[in-house]
């Protein structure tokens, strides 16, 4: 009898630490992060990085299948009197297009950037930060989307 619940015991407490790390592997990880672009070739800000809300949170979600998902909050570029917004990024020769959700006048507008890889995550110094080709979609049909070569920095906000 003692065998028996000893095997027992052994067998639930195995099985119960199989579903918690099955639960904890399938969730996703999120950190609330800083983004910011820099000109290409200066230590200034790209244009691209006045379309980031920095006054909102921005987060970066690490998904099972080892990519990224960048929830970035936005707010509208002017370029010679036109508006627009960030609507994706290419880095080296992969395109990432965002979807933009909710409301610029509301101030609510976020774009989602999914499938980015880690390297994303570089650490707020810029001479760390990688070489991205950032896409504004510009309200003005005629103009379509603007692409500005910019630095890119994400980073981890404690």
């Amino acid at each position: 009898m003692t065998k028996f619940l000893k095997r027992s015991g052994a067998a639930l407490l195995s099985l119960v630490l199989l579903c918690v790390l099955a639960i904890g592997a399938g969730a996703a990880a999120s950190q609330t992060v800083g983004v910011k672009f820099w000109k290409e070739r200066s230590d200034k800000e790209s244009m691209a990085n006045t379309g980031v809300d920095s006054d909102r949170t921005a987060t970066l979600t690490h998904q099972a299948n080892g990519t990224y998902t960048l929830t970035l909050p936005v707010k509208q570029v002017s370029k010679m009197g036109v508006t627009g917004s960030l609507s994706g990024l290419t880095i080296g020769d992969v395109a990432y297009d965002g979807t933009l959700t909710g409301d610029f006048e509301k101030g609510t507008a976020v774009l989602t950037i999914k499938n980015l890889p880690a390297s994303v995550l570089t650490g707020s110094d810029v001479n760390r930060s990688i070489t991205v080709t950032c896409n504004i979609q510009m309200d003005m049909s005629l103009l379509g989307e603007l692409n500005t070569t910019a630095r890119m920095c994400i980073w981890n906000k404690k």
